[in-house]
């Protein structure tokens, strides 16, 4: 019976990051081997040496933890990430991530949900050169669903007043993604492009207008 504890909630959590936003360091985590100060240290990963997929990354023991492993594996463009605590042994740590890592890839698949820069919504924007502005997120949005899932919605909830000047990192909304009843990922909206502050002409017609609306 594997234990659990706090930490096996956080590190799918930190290695899922560690991919994503160091990628000049991830490669560390497949090194076989490396020699320091004439000693030559081993990489006690492995999987490394039985499933080509796998790519990282941490192996550990505590008394209290067992013998653990967060591991890591691409197939086919496609990255999950695995996490082991409460082994009693390496080879049982091992035996463990590779059954999750399989199971992963079979039953499920990340797909592009939401491409990055295009346009999800558009509202008005007051006080601007512009009288609307299309919204959007900045990035591509994947999610991993079970195969065959097609029942993924989006919903985009806008501020009700935008008041120029807005920049391309303001926060003007927010994405909401979902599967059934469940919550798949919340993002911010941000305009497409800039909105500078219109003239003096347009923020006085504005401001008189925005007495009248209600928010």
């Amino acid at each position: 019976m594997l234990k659990i504890c706090a930490r096996a909630f956080r590190s799918p959590l930190l290695a899922s990051a560690l991919v994503r936003d160091f990628p000049e360091y991830y490669p560390w985590f497949s090194i076989r081997e490396f020699v320091w100060n004439n000693i030559k240290q081993e990489n006690r990963n492995g999987l490394l040496e039985r499933d080509a997929s796998v790519d990282g990354m941490k192996t550990g023991h505590t008394d209290s933890a067992g013998f653990c492993l967060a591991t890591s594996a691409n197939r086919n463009g496609m990255r999950l990430v695995s996490v082991v605590m409460g082994s009693t042994s390496m080879k049982s740590r091992e035996n463990a991530s590779a059954a999750l890592l399989n199971y992963g890839f079979t039953f499920y698949d990340t797909k592009l949900v939401v491409k990055g820069g295009a346009v999800l919504a558009t509202a008005r924007v007051w006080k601007g050169q512009f009288p609307s502005v299309d919204l959007g997120i900045k990035d591509d949005l994947y999610i991993t669903l079970p195969r065959g899932e097609t029942g993924v919605r989006t919903a985009a909830d806008v501020q009700p007043r935008l008041i120029a000047p807005l920049a391309l990192d303001a926060a003007v909304g927010t994405l909401h993604v979902s599967a059934g009843a469940q919550t798949l990922a919340t993002l911010p909206l941000h305009p497409l492009k800039n909105v500078p502050a219109g003239g003096w002409w347009r923020r006085l017609i504005d401001t008189i207008r925005l007495w009248f609306v209600r928010a």
